[in-house]
């Protein structure tokens, strides 16, 4: 098995610690979260140390969620539009 050894701040190491369960080593830990979709809930606490961050985080999650939202109500209209087509 290869090995790699990575640096990370006192904060993410704190962050990151408080994810793991116990008895589970870091490497399971990195296993365990990259292999599913984070959810808010999974991640919330962990920018509290950090405002600048949070805020910072927030207002990408507001932005791609306006981009996200750009031409829904066209989108729907057109997938209607093509269901009744093929009814």
């Amino acid at each position: 098995m290869v090995v790699k050894t990575i640096t990370v701040t006192e904060d993410a190491y704190d962050a990151m610690h408080h994810l793991k369960h116990e008895g589970e080593s870091f490497s399971e830990l990195f296993l365990r979260l990259s292999s599913k979709p984070i959810l808010v809930k999974d991640i919330v606490g962990i920018l509290q140390h950090t405002p600048e961050e949070a805020r910072a985080f927030a207002e990408r999650v507001k932005k791609i969620h306006e981009e996200l939202g750009k031409g829904w109500e066209e989108r729907i209209a057109d997938v209607r539009a093509r269901l009744k087509r093929h009814n």
